[in-house]
């Protein structure tokens, strides 16, 4: 007799609560990277394993950094499929939030804590997906391999990149969900879900400018400060626009959900023509996003750090600047370095050593795109789910260097606007609705074992 992988309301109810807790308890272990202590996460996670009889492997590619991974066995008729998502968060000031950043606090229909967002209920909803499938021992074609990794919001040196290098044997798949997508936005009455299937190249380069040192009050024009100013000026103007294969069937996709003349316009962000104008006009509504649009059709490069001068009134003889650097798929880092060699005047470019991945993309043409799409299609059966090239870096690059078909998608929906909540990864007072965590893991459990059993 077939086993029922279907979740009764009493069932949606218990997942809910225990997803609830275990994030509350993730968020409580503070785990800011910079120094990450990533390690006590993965005590917690390795507990929580073992009271279901699951064993698990802590790593630690430094002390304190800790990276765990655990394993379900399918039959192996299919290749396995990994759940992975990082334990590190970004720093919180305590004094400009309204609650405590680490205390996870239940307030106004939100859980509020550094990580809520990025990415701890993300952890949550994979482990308690992990637990109930073991509860349940659904019969698996795949193994199920978990891993948390540690450092991603650094250079993921100790993390998935660390994991790559040095242990891919134990985290070798066909397929693998990471963050980096799943948030539902809604568009004229529908709901529109990202799935992140490819993301810009990012790497950081040193620019350095040398000059005459001297008094301040007898300026001159081999000022390196100066020079400097004038390279990074121009680093700082949006460069041309690309059009990748990926932006034009999200567009496209966008446009199906918009009416006219909107729908026309947004098709026009790919024409170097017009995509200004549009561009413009859409700023003029919702600045962010015409942001975050104008990142996806364009390399780009913003400066980040400038040291120079140890004195008020001298003119030091060197300036150093660093900037950050994001490349479309398409392009590499070193044919986007010797643009920049030919765009500014700086006595020297040198790379920063930092193991981040090029630019990648998996395809959609998968089973695991079209299982993503059904099963939210089940839950939501407006919507339409595209894929999406994300600005940011995730440990999906690592992933997809070693021709792992990696998307990043956690599914979220909620009666409260996206805006209110998005935005706070990586900010002030971040949070995550109620609603969308028993949503969210109950089609993570869903999307796992139609994938997998």
């Amino acid at each position: 007799m077939p086993h029922n992988n279907s979740l009764s309301a009493a069932d949606r109810t218990r997942i809910y609560d225990q997803t609830l807790e275990h994030l509350k308890n993730l968020i409580r272990i503070d785990t800011t990277n910079p120094p990450g202590n990533e390690l006590a996460a993965c005590e917690y996670v390795r507990a929580a394993l073992a009271a279901e009889g699951i064993d698990s492997e802590i790593l630690e590619s430094a002390p304190g950094r800790g990276n765990i991974i655990a394993r379900l066995h399918g039959d192996g008729s299919k290749r396995p499929l990994l759940l992975g998502a990082h334990l590190d968060v970004v720093p919180a000031k305590a004094e400009n939030w309204s609650v405590p950043p680490f205390d996870a606090v239940e307030k106004d229909g939100f859980l509020w804590g550094r990580g809520a967002i990025d990415c701890k209920h993300q952890v949550a909803f994979m482990l308690q997906t992990f637990l109930e499938i073991k509860r349940r021992g659904a019969p698996l074609k795949r193994d199920i391999i978990l891993c948390f990794t540690a450092d991603e919001e650094g250079t993921c040196t100790y993390g998935m990149g660390w994991m790559v290098r040095h242990h891919l044997d134990k985290i070798q798949c066909e397929f693998a969900l990471n963050e980096g997508g799943g948030y539902a936005i809604p568009i004229e009455g529908k709901n529109l879900y990202f799935c992140q299937n490819a993301e810009k190249g990012v790497f950081w380069l040193k620019l350095i400018t040398e000059g005459e040192s001297g008094h301040s009050s007898v300026p001159h024009k081999n000022n390196p400060i100066a020079r400097m100013g004038a390279a990074l000026y121009e680093l700082n103007k949006p460069r041309s626009i690309r059009k990748t294969a990926i932006m034009q069937t999200l567009l496209d996709d966008l446009a199906a959900l918009l009416p006219f003349p909107k729908n026309k316009a947004v098709q026009q962000l790919l024409n170097p023509v017009l995509s200004d104008v549009v561009l413009t006009a859409i700023k003029a509504e919702q600045p962010q996003i015409a942001d975050v649009i104008s990142s996806l059709l364009r390399n780009t490069t913003s400066p980040t750090r400038v040291n120079a001068g140890y004195k008020e009134n001298v003119i030091p003889e060197k300036c150093e600047a660093i900037i950050d650097c994001r490349i479309l798929p398409g392009m590499t880092a070193g044919k986007f370095t010797k643009k920049i060699m030919r765009q500014v005047d700086v006595d020297r470019i040198e790379p920063l050593d930092a193991p981040q991945p090029n630019p990648s993309e998996s395809p959609i043409n998968t089973e695991m795109f079209d299982v993503i799409r059904n099963v939210v299609l089940r839950h939501d059966p407006d919507a339409v789910v595209t894929p999406f090239l994300f600005f940011g870096g995730t440990d999906n690059g690592f992933l997809r260097d070693k021709g792992i078909t990696a998307y990043g998608f956690c599914p979220m929906k909620s009666a409260v606007h996206p805006g209110e909540y998005l935005d706070t990864a990586h900010g002030e007072d971040e949070r995550i609705p109620l609603d969308t965590i028993e949503y969210g893991v109950v089609v993570y459990y869903d999307i796992v074992t139609a994938l997998c059993s």
